[in-house]
C-alpha cells in the first residue's frame, strides 16, 4: 500500500511536469490533472492490470511451490543459476521474481543477462526489461524503453506485457483514446490467457473518464 501512495505522488508529479515542459498548462487546470492522475491510478491498480503483472508469466514464481516463501523460491531459482550462469530462461526467470517484489535494479541486471545469453531473444523478454525501466525512470517511457516495446511488438504484435504496459501509460496520462486502442489490441488477439472481463471493464471506464473531461 505505501509503494502504491508513492508511486501515485511520482505519477503525479511526472505528469505535471510532462504538461507544463510542453506548455499544455492552459489546456488543464492542474486540480483537474491531480484527480484523473488519482482516479488513474486507482483504475489501474484495482482492475489488475498493472504492467508488471503481465511482464511476469513465471509459474515457478506466481503460484505457490509448496510450503516455500518468495525468498525460498528466488534461492531455489539462484541455487540452479550457479550451476548454469549461461542458462538465460534462468536469469529471466529470476528477473522476474525481482520485478514482482519490486526490486527494479536487481530485476533490470537479470534481464540484461537474459537478453544477452539468448540466441533469440523473445518478446516477453523486452517487454519484461521495458517494463523494469519504465518503473525504474519514474514511469516515464523514455526512447530507450520505447525501443524496447517496439522490439517486442516485431517479434509479437499482441503481446500482452507490452501492449499492457503502453495502455497503463496512455491511461495515467490521461491519453484516453489511445489506452482504449491498446487494450483493444489485447482483446483482438483472442488468446486464452487474456482476462477480457477486466479489459473491457478498463476500457469502459476509461470511456467514462473521457466523458467527464468533456
Amino acid at each position: 500500500m505505501i509503494i502504491m501512495m508513492l508511486l501515485s505522488f511520482v505519477i503525479i508529479a511526472a505528469v505535471l511536469w510532462w504538461f507544463y515542459s510542453r506548455d499544455k498548462a492552459a489546456s488543464l487546470n492542474p486540480v483537474w490533472m491531480i484527480f484523473f492522475v488519482v482516479i488513474s491510478m486507482i483504475v489501474i491498480f484495482s482492475s489488475g492490470l498493472r504492467p508488471e503483472k503481465f511482464a511476469v508469466n513465471n509459474k515457478v514464481i506466481t503460484e505457490p511451490l509448496g510450503p516455500l516463501s518468495y525468498d525460498d523460491k528466488m534461492r531455489y531459482l539462484e541455487d540452479q543459476l550457479k550451476a548454469s550462469p549461461n542458462n538465460s530462461d534462468l536469469w529471466f526467470e529470476i528477473g522476474q521474481g525481482y520485478l514482482l517484489n519490486g526490486e527494479f535494479n536487481n530485476a533490470n541486471i537479470c534481464f540484461d543477462y537474459a537478453l544477452r545469453l539468448s540466441d533469440e531473444p523473445t518478446a516477453n523478454q523486452y517487454a519484461a526489461k521495458a517494463t523494469t525501466q519504465y518503473y525504474a525512470h519514474s514511469q516515464i517511457i523514455n526512447e530507450e524503453i520505447q525501443t524496447l516495446l517496439n522490439k517486442a511488438l516485431e517479434l509479437d504484435e499482441y503481446n500482452q506485457a507490452a501492449l499492457t504496459l503502453i495502455a497503463s501509460d496512455h491511461f495515467v496520462t490521461f491519453r484516453y483514446q489511445k489506452a482504449i486502442n491498446a487494450w483493444q489490441k489485447i482483446l483482438d488477439s483472442e488468446r486464452v490467457d487474456v482476462d477480457r472481463v477486466t479489459i473491457i471493464n478498463s476500457i469502459n471506464q476509461a470511456k467514462q473518464l473521457m466523458q467527464a473531461r468533456r
